[in-house]
């Protein structure tokens, strides 16, 4: 329901106001049609950037099963508001040009604009939607150039220090903003006033800074980059001082994702918040010791709702409030955090000698337990690790995994990784790309932990098979043989693959690319896109299987995704590759060809 109210009735409503209005105004039927098509076709093509103008079409990638989409639909929302007060200005126009006494359109208008509150209508109606326009709360105002040398171009300050970082969070379910009162235990050893700097999310702002509880001038400069902004504050000759920041606001997300929006969700669903979208974060100042100072923070979510921090972050529920909320402490160390919350469950699973504690989605309980996730989990943490080695991002004997509100890949760092919903939604795990069953589907996404996120894979070429998908699958498929044998691994996955393989290379517009390019743009990225699924899940498993077979075996392809996956990384360009691969097996592309 809230997905037609949001899209398709708006849509609707726009389509009625935008033909009644070019009628009136030309009084024929033909020309109004082709302003119509006009104006449907310019959502689709020259408006398709941007977010705003996209009446037909709204900016939205993908909506959550599991989490909340009330950031997203509030931004079609506003969308649609914006679109209905132009069109309504439109619409108060074409009853100025109701033709009268037999006159044309201008001296129509002319009479008509007696009516004092029609004039009135078209021109608060176009400047309030000028007004929406202009003044949109959802976007930052990032510069569009990425100048990643100057962002990071900070000159420290080596007389101020962070000891500790406390804040008491306030989110606001209802209305999607946040609050919070930052303290910071900080240590100036210069004896001298000084001015330190802090990042923020662009749609807060600093109500208040008290030093020891005397108020200090602080300066918001405005100065959106990357979805921050600085926020410097004027510290007394004080050597010990404990700084309090007040701030709030809604929480902008970066202008350049504006047609991926939603990421940024506070609701009585899901909260995720980062960084400076949890607190201000220091910018041109660090901690005094080796160790990290300790980040705790102290928020309220209602019953049914979890937090969990990513990293080796620790939660503490305080207590129940009198309005049924839950009073919980969040224990961390450094200078940011990372929020998530939600109906999570978690299970500790002891795999391959560490704590594995998984977190995922009450709405997947029933379909975790069929596919007996603590089951799968210990399998392939025992199977990876013992075959190509340790996560590079295990923590102190533990790790987390984390199910999170976004589709498509994930991340992982310091003790943590998270995944997309979309890694666990029954369809997906019903996909016979991925696996025979649901189970060996999870196995697959899991298996993820070790080819697609600390070994990244650089593939932007659609017809590349190069990507995680074909290690991730071979993977599964020597799993599956170890536990069931050749004629289960071979029924279920090596047929599979070459079957879509042999229909792959059987394709008209794979055996004539030529015919492919004359299609419009739409219809060849759709079957690209259907095409380098084959690619990916089944002709790339069928090449490491022959190399498996020219480089001497399973044992001896072990050792080489093992060194491979062990390998020091180049931080300019961190990317396993195709060419990587070859090398390591000393073969060339040639020697893998299926034909």
């Amino acid at each position: 329901m809230a997905g037609y109210l949001t899209f398709m009735l708006p849509a609707a409503l726009c389509a009625v106001l935008f033909t009644a209005s070019a009628y009136q105004i030309t009084r024929r039927l033909d020309l109004t049609l082709v302003l119509f098509a006009a104006f449907a076709l310019l959502s689709l093509t020259a408006w398709k950037e941007n977010w705003l103008l996209r009446w037909l079409n709204p900016a939205v990638n993908s909506m959550s099963d599991d989490f909340g989409n009330v950031r997203l639909l509030r931004s079609v929302l506003y969308n649609r508001l914006f679109w209905l007060l132009l069109l309504c200005g439109l619409c108060a126009l074409s009853f100025l040009c109701v033709r009268r006494y037999g006159k044309g359109i201008f001296g129509s208008a002319a009479r008509n604009l007696r009516k004092v509150y029609l004039p009135l209508l078209v021109v608060t109606s176009l400047l309030s939607g000028y007004a929406v326009y202009t003044y949109q709360p959802f976007l930052d105002h990032s510069k569009a150039e990425i100048d990643m040398d100057s962002y990071y171009n900070i000159t420290y300050n080596e007389s101020v220090f962070s000891n500790a970082i406390h804040v008491d969070a306030r989110p606001n379910l209802s209305t999607g903003c946040f609050y919070g009162t930052a303290v910071y235990s900080l240590h100036n050893i210069s004896g001298e006033p000084q001015t330190i700097s802090f990042q923020t999310n662009p749609g807060y702002q600093v109500q208040s800074a008290t030093v020891n509880e005397v108020p200090v001038t602080f300066r918001d400069l405005e100065d959106d980059d990357q979805n921050t902004k600085t926020i410097e504050v004027d510290l007394p000759a004080v050597e010990t001082m404990e700084l309090v920041i007040e701030y709030g606001g809604f929480p902008q997300e970066w202008n350049l994702l504006e047609l991926s929006q939603g990421a940024l969700e506070i609701s009585r669903d899901y909260i995720y918040l980062a960084n400076q979208d949890f607190s201000p974060m220091p910018k041109d100042f660090v901690w005094e010791t080796e160790e990290q100072p300790p980040f705790t923070a102290e928020i309220d979510l209602p019953a049914g709702m979890t937090p969990v921090l990513f990293a080796e972050g620790t939660v503490e529920q305080m207590g129940k409030n009198p309005d049924g909320s839950y009073h919980w402490k969040l224990i961390d160390r450094g200078q940011n955090i990372i929020l998530y919350a939600g109906d999570y469950i978690s299970h500790h699973i002891d795999a391959a000698g560490i704590d594995v504690e998984f977190f995922y989605s009450a709405k997947h309980k029933q379909v975790m337990e069929e596919c007996n996730v603590d089951s799968v989990v210990k399998q392939v943490f025992d199977y990876c690790t013992e075959h190509y080695g340790p996560l590079s991002f295990y923590g102190d004997s533990s790790m987390k995994l984390i199910e999170i509100g976004m589709v498509g890949g994930g991340y992982a760092a310091n003790g943590a990784s998270a995944m997309g919903e979309d890694s666990f939604n029954e369809q997906g795990l019903k996909d016979p790309l991925k696996g025979a069953g649901g189970s060996e589907v999870l196995a697959h996404e899991i298996v993820h932990q070790w080819w697609g996120l600390g070994n990244m894979f650089d593939s932007q070429d659609a017809s590349d098979p190069w990507s995680a998908e074909g290690l991730t699958v071979y993977t599964t498929y020597r799993m599956m043989k170890e536990q069931y044998g050749d004629a289960y691994a071979k029924k279920n996955y090596v047929d599979v693959w070459q079957e879509q393989v042999d229909d792959y290379y059987q394709n008209f517009y794979v055996r004539h690319p030529e015919y492919l390019e004359q299609l419009p743009e739409q219809y060849r990225a759709d079957i690209a896109n259907s095409l380098s699924q084959v690619r990916q899940y089944c002709e790339m498993p069928l090449k490491i299987l022959k190399a498996e077979q020219l480089v001497g075996g399973e044992e001896a392809m072990d050792a080489i995704l093992a060194k491979l996956f062990t390998r020091q990384l180049d931080p300019t360009y961190p990317y396993l590759t195709y060419q990587d691969f070859l090398s390591a097996c000393a073969l060339t592309e040639e020697d893998l060809n299926l034909a």
